[in-house]
Formats: C-alpha cells, structure tokens, sequence
C-alpha cells in the first residue's frame, strides 16, 4: 500500500474509517475494518448509564479504548481518531449518585445506632430485674451478692435511708421488702438508684462513684395478696402468706446534683411482678425478708 493509495484512501473513507499504524507487522492498518473484526465490542461503555458507579474504573488506562495514532497529512489524508473520555456531564451524574447514596448511609446509622443502644440498656435492665427479684425472693440467703452493694448509689424511702457505701447487699434488699403498710419502716415508696451489675465495662461500675456507669432507678411495692372473693378461709391464709412484689425500672437517669436522689429520667420503663409465698418476717433493723420454709398459721 503505497502513500498515493493511502491519500485517496483518506479523501474518500474519512467518516468510515481511520488508519494507524502497526508497528509489529510494519504496515498500515484500516481501524474501521479491525474494530468490525472484533465485533464492535469496544464502543464507549462508560457512556451507559447503569455504569455510571464505574465510571472511575472504566476512565482508566485499562479500560480505555483508545487509538494509538494516525497518519496526518496536509490535506487530511487520515483524521486522527478521538481518545474515548467522560462528558463533565457525565461526571456529575455520577458524582450525584455517589452523593445520594451517601447521604442515605449517613441518615440511616444515627438511628441504627440509637436501636443498639436502646437494645442494650433492655438486656442490661432484663438481667439486673432477675437478679434483683431472685434476691428479693430468696430473702437473707443473698447476703453474699457482693454486686448490690457496689451498684447502690443511694436509697430513698425507709426511715433511715443509706448508699451502697455503708450498707451490706443484705441491709439492701431487706429495705427493698419493706411491705405498703409498714408506715413506720419507710415514709414512702422505697427507691433505689443502682447502677448496671451487667453489660460490658462500659455499663457496669465498679465502685457506685462512676460516672460513666449506666444507672436506673427501682421503685419497689410489696403487698399483700388479697385473696380470693367469697372464701374468707382460704383468704386468711393467702394473704398472710402469699405477697405480691412488683418493681418498676425507669432509665436513664439524668445524673441530679450530689447529695439528691434522681428526679429525672428518660422514656425506658419496665414493671415487673411475681408472687413469692413464705412468711415475711422483720429483721430488726428496720427491713424484712422473706422466710419460704415458714408460714403463718402452721
């Protein structure tokens, strides 16, 4: 193919085809005819719009289909074909669907977040309600669990109130089965400010001086059972015998001034009942247990 060929070959097929040339094989090449050849499978993928995610990609030297050069002359004999690129259009639209989606990730972990943290204070709560019931029903038995104590941050209702400082686990829940009408032993409600006993380190204290430690307070009725209508024999020992203890859970609590008891909570809320039976005896120092093995009238 000598070049007179050529220059007519450009002045005729300058809208069909481009020629460049293959250094390998040492001659000119029709580039229309090799891009058929190969089944026209090279034609500007980055431009369809379900690659718009992968348009960086595609803008690379890898995946760029580009021309390695073409014959110019003075009369235009071969026009150079245009390296493959991405329209400013094209990168905005791009950009744009980055953008959303990021903005949708964004908005969406605010309240994934909140669920993990409401779900953990429910598990913290659900554990520390079991072990707080369980000692409860098991009365002076529990005078072991250490926990009690170090959780205690203060407790407000019986006549002498203390904190978890200078009271025993047992002092604790003795205070905790003080019954409604024992008006004597607590001038109201008997509440507990704790902090967590389980979670991670985070939640629990350690000592009830942290400050990080989630806490919750425990509002704890104790009652007798009223019986059964209509069968005043059954009932004289039922209520002498059968309790019903229903502890109220409120978090989290906004830590109050020192020296205050907590006034102001969040939206976390969980009442818990049971009926435990046995006889409910007084300790002498101002609280009660609860004696299984003893009942009245036996």
């Amino acid at each position: 193919m000598n070049l007179s060929h050529l220059q007519r070959l450009g002045r005729d097929h300058t809208a069909d085809f481009s020629l460049s040339f293959c250094g390998a094989r040492g001659e000119w090449v029709d580039e229309g005819k090799r891009q058929k050849a190969k089944g026209k499978r090279g034609t500007d993928l980055g431009r369809h719009f379900f690659l718009f995610p992968f348009s960086f990609f595609l803008a690379s030297p890898l995946f760029r289909l580009a021309d390695t050069g073409s014959p110019r002359s003075a009369k235009g004999a071969g026009r150079a074909r245009l390296e493959q690129a991405f329209t400013m259009v094209e990168v905005a639209l791009s950009l744009a669907i980055v953008a959303f989606a990021l903005v949708a990730i964004i908005g969406v972990m605010p309240v994934g977040l909140n669920v993990r943290k409401e779900n953990r204070e429910d598990t913290i709560i659900s554990q520390d309600a079991s072990a707080l019931i369980e000692a409860i029903r098991t009365g002076s038995g529990t005078s072991n669990l250490n926990t009690l104590s170090a959780a205690l941050v203060q407790l407000t209702g019986p006549a002498t109130p203390f904190s978890g400082t200078n009271a025993s686990s047992a002092d604790i829940v003795s205070r905790l089965c003080i019954p409604r009408w024992d008006t004597t032993s607590a001038t109201g409600l008997v509440r507990a400010y704790f902090h967590a006993m389980s979670g991670n380190l985070g939640d629990v204290s350690g000592t009830n001086t942290s400050a990080v430690a989630f806490g919750y307070v425990v509002t704890s009725e104790v009652t007798n059972y009223t019986g059964v209508p209509g069968n005043a024999a059954l009932n004289r020992y039922l209520t002498n015998n059968l309790y019903e203890v229903k502890l109220t859970f409120q978090w989290p609590v906004y830590e109050p001034p020192p020296g205050q008891f907590p006034a102001n909570f969040g939206n976390g809320k969980l009442v818990m009942r049971t009926l435990i039976s046995g006889e409910l005896v007084t300790n002498g120092n101002g609280g009660y247990f609860f004696q299984g093995a003893n009942y009245y009238g036996q």
